[in-house]
């Protein structure tokens, strides 16, 4: 059940975005760059694992809800007691299209925030679109409410040929009476879905992966020993996973 503080907040931040912004176009930008340097601050702190530094930016009724803890929002001590955990190597955070309006004590922000991290001898690049709620106290504005969620990068596809991509033609059961049938449209496969009249057109970005439409998540085909394509994998946001059998 969510706290009165959690529901006033997410009130708070439907409200923001039906009524006429309450602050001029100059003071929301003056707004926003007050604002910048403390959400630097805050990610250069967690990227030290600096909860010294990090501590008095948070409210004490702080909620923070990420995507790795699948929704559940973190309490002010438990996000600390994260960041307090040293990341190695040493993650990087970009902070950009930020924009900011005022409500009396309250900042309703949204920003872009990039993070960088360092996998093997390669740089992973993951893009997050934030909503916050910041509260003004003493003087200071401290983290109240944080929402993230991810952003989708577009893809970078492949070239692969015509007979490569005829071994993935077929009818794929999602479950009992739904499938997907992955056919030929013009020089490229779709996949139709029971029920759909428009498919999903699936843009090869591996000689086994494609990505509906560019935006949809990641299909994985799956082979048997011999080579033959048996199916494929799907993974969601939410963390469901699809499987789906290639019909005989």
């Amino acid at each position: 059940m969510l706290s009165c503080c959690a529901k006033r907040l997410r009130k708070l931040l439907v409200l923001a975005t039906v009524i006429t912004p309450l602050v001029s176009s100059g003071q929301s930008n003056g707004l926003a760059a007050e604002i910048k340097p403390l959400l630097i601050a805050r990610y250069a702190a967690i990227a030290r694992g600096d909860t010294a530094a990090l501590r008095p930016l948070l409210a004490t009724d702080l909620e923070w809800i990420g995507i790795a803890n699948g929704g559940t929002p973190l309490s002010r001590a438990q996000l600390l007691n994260l960041a307090a955990q040293p990341q190695v190597p040493t993650p990087t955070y970009e902070i950009d299209s930020l924009s900011a309006r005022r409500i009396g004590d309250i900042a309703i922000v949204a920003y872009r925030r990039s993070d960088h991290r360092q996998v093997g001898g390669a740089i992973q690049t993951l893009v997050v679109r934030a909503e916050e709620v910041l509260v003004r106290r003493g003087g200071r504005w401290l983290l109240e409410l944080h929402t993230q969620s991810w952003v989708a990068v577009p893809v970078k596809p492949i070239a692969l040929d015509s007979a490569s991509l005829a071994a993935f033609v077929g009818h794929y059961q999602i479950a009992p009476g739904f499938a997907d049938d992955v056919h030929w449209e013009g020089n490229h496969l779709v996949a139709t879905a029971t029920g759909e009249k428009t498919g999903a057109h699936l843009i090869p970005v591996s000689t086994v992966a494609f990505s509906p439409d560019g935006i949809a998540p990641l299909i994985v085909f799956e082979r048997d020993s011999t080579g033959r394509v048996i199916g494929y994998v799907q993974g969601f946001p939410d963390g469901e996973v699809r499987r789906a059998t290639r019909l005989p």
